[in-house]
């Protein structure tokens, strides 16, 4: 997972999560759509949370990557695609992580309300 992917993976988990819970309304009254998309929003802050982090805890999610990519906050930044600094990133880069992540809940609900509007 990395910041370019993240944005299309969460507008994609608010739209599935919808279309799930629309298939399920007639056998529960719990809402499905909205659980599943709050269960996917969090997942992912927590996972892109503890990459750009550096927890050792998500080792395993970096290391396949590994020497291409040579931590999880490498991985969040640059993917191996990018050369943008990942070990010193106090600042403008820290901050835009922040901003990124802080996001993450719009692109869930673009995903949710292009599920509406694909209905009507």
């Amino acid at each position: 997972m990395t910041f370019l992917i993240d944005p299309p993976l969460l507008f994609s988990f608010g739209f599935i999560s919808y279309f799930i819970g629309a298939k399920l309304s007639d056998k529960t009254s719990l809402p499905v759509g909205k659980i599943l998309a709050i269960f996917s929003l969090i997942t992912i802050i927590f996972t892109s949370t503890s990459l750009y982090l550096n927890m050792a805890y998500m080792d395993w999610f970096w290391m396949p990557f590994s020497p291409v990519v040579t931590s999880g906050k490498d991985l969040m930044i640059n993917s191996g695609i990018f050369a943008f600094e990942s070990i010193n990133t106090a600042g403008l880069i820290d901050a835009l992580a922040a901003i990124q992540i802080a996001l993450y809940p719009l692109w869930i609900y673009f995903g949710i309300r292009f599920y509406n509007w694909r209905q009507k």
